[in-house]
């Protein structure tokens, strides 16, 4: 019975994690457990305790690392790529507004990919310990500029 238990348990642990790494720890610590269980069996209290201690030492070192190990490339990133979104909505309004026609698809292909980068840099430095210390209206206002400069750019076909 223990084993049909454990395949059960990596069945969904299996299934679960790919989706969600803290539903998947749900069914990480039973079958840590009861395998531990399988090799040596042991009082429940002592099998539990352990997990807990080890459990609560591994928060207490991954904590310790993300202080101690701290960098600021995705606030780098989040701030080249406003600077880089503000410089290609002013060409394509430069383009735009005196109607380069010719130069459109490369302008409106570069200022697309800005800001992607804009929107991808911004949702990773939200991830981070330290946030970046850019202002977040200015980054909706560029993000804004320029998806206004797309829709400009969109009538001209």
């Amino acid at each position: 019975m223990l084993v049909l238990v454990i395949v059960l348990l990596e069945f969904l642990l299996e299934y679960v994690v790919a989706r969600n790494y803290g539903l998947g720890v749900v069914f990480l610590t039973p079958l840590a457990l009861l395998l531990a269980d399988l090799a040596a069996p042991s009082p429940a209290g002592a099998l539990v305790l352990d997990r807990a201690l080890g459990s609560v030492l591994g928060i207490v070192i991954a904590l310790g690392c993300a202080l101690l190990v701290v960098h600021d490339h995705a606030a780098v990133r989040a701030e080249r790529a406003l600077a880089a979104c503000t410089e290609a909505a002013e060409h394509a309004e430069h383009t735009l507004d005196n109607r380069l026609e010719s130069s459109f698809p490369v302008v409106q292909t570069h200022l697309a990919a800005a800001v992607v980068e804009l929107r991808e840099a911004d949702d990773a430095a939200a991830g981070e310990l330290w946030p970046a210390e850019i202002d977040p209206t200015e980054l909706a206002a560029a993000e804004q500029r320029a998806h206004l400069l797309l829709e400009r750019f969109g009538r001209w076909r």
